[in-house]
């Protein structure tokens, strides 16, 4: 059980993940006038993160909506960072709404961002807002598109792309990479979200360190760049061998078989023996790279690159950063978007963040 205290709460739920661990890891270093707690369905696992980090612990199950309320009394704001987020988004929101709790997330789902906008009328009368994306996904590439747009007020159509270097994929993100097999994938055409095949576009961009091969993918800034920028036509990339292309492609043939909950309960078991994401090392050295172009009607366009902290590392740090501007007053009812909130610059404020513009024409 965790400690009793009048003082206003920050709930960490699924503290225990890959990215929660890392999320409670720096909160606990952190001299804050608020309580952390970290939660999550596991009592075993929480009590023994929270001897370790001298941080309180609540087990509660996102399905019993008195446990919920019995976590969210009280509490400033949610991290959310138990996954796939299409499974849990909505019961988490619903607890905040019911307690007037900010809602935070490190999601980078479309339909997640899409479903929480949905209720931003709810979000709004609670008095409270609500923000997937805090991390990785979506808050470099969303600063991006609004500093493009900004450069570029006209822009008409946008492409963001990104790549890492020394990092590495955690359970949870291959989990979630499991559940959108035979998915395909998306951009945004003319305003509307549109469903396209997986790897629908290829493009060679130069990221500073090299020209690499790049392919879409449904990344949440198809949602999250329309909603910051207004720029109606979206495409989003990231680099990947040519092999991984190739398969890609071949999953689009072969997409019925990957939708069969037992292929995709076949490799969710491989991804539990053999993937556990990046170490402490390869987090501290790192890095990545953004890229972004927008092009306007008459065909002039902008190009610009950030370059930024390992993917893993740079959530856990922008995710509590929202989460102190939160606690200084700062931010909007309803739902919003990082940059829709903290403008393009928020990025720059983290440590060893650069960025810019590498072409006009």
């Amino acid at each position: 059980m965790s400690q009793e205290s009048s003082a206003k709460k920050w709930v960490i739920y699924g503290s225990y993940g890959y990215t929660g661990r890392l999320i409670s890891e720096l909160i606990s270093e952190k001299d804050l006038d608020v309580r952390p707690v970290l939660a999550g369905r596991n009592e075993k696992k929480l009590k023994e993160q929270a001897a370790e980090l001298g941080l309180d612990y609540m087990a509660a199950n996102l399905e019993d909506p008195l446990q919920m309320d019995n976590l969210l009394n009280n509490a400033e704001l949610v991290i959310h960072c138990a996954g796939p987020f299409r499974n849990t988004w909505e019961k988490m929101l619903e607890s905040c709404i019911r307690n007037r709790c900010h809602y935070l997330d490190i999601t980078g789902e479309i339909e997640v961002f899409e479903g929480v906008k949905s209720k931003s009328k709810e979000i709004e009368a609670a008095k409270i807002m609500a923000m997937p994306g805090t991390g990785f996904d979506v808050v470099p590439t969303d600063c991006m598109a609004l500093f493009l747009k900004k450069q570029m007020p006209d822009a008409t159509e946008i492409e963001l792309a990104f790549m890492g270097l020394g990092g590495g994929v955690s359970h949870g993100t291959a989990q979630t990479m499991a559940e959108n097999m035979g998915n395909g994938g998306a951009i945004r055409k003319d305003g509307e979200i549109t469903s396209v095949p997986a790897a629908y576009k290829t493009r060679e961009i130069d990221f500073g360190k090299g020209v690499k091969t790049t392919a879409s993918i449904p990344w949440g800034d198809v949602s999250t760049a329309h909603f910051t920028t207004g720029i109606e036509n979206i495409v989003v990339y990231t680099a990947m061998k040519k092999s991984q292309i190739r398969w890609l492609k071949i999953s689009n043939w072969i997409a019925p078989i990957l939708r069969l909950s037992f292929v995709r309960s076949l490799i969710k078991k491989r991804i539990s023996k053999n993937v556990k994401g990046p170490g402490k090392k390869s987090r501290e050295k790192g890095v990545s790279v953004i890229w972004g172009e927008v092009k306007n009607g008459a065909g002039q366009s902008i190009q610009t690159r950030c370059l930024t902290l390992e993917g893993y590392r740079l959530t856990a740090i922008t995710s509590l950063l929202i989460a102190e501007k939160i606690r200084g007053g700062e931010w909007k009812p309803g739902y919003q978007t990082p940059a829709s909130v903290y403008g393009e610059d928020l990025i720059l404020e983290v440590d060893r963040t650069t960025r810019e513009v590498i072409s006009e024409k």
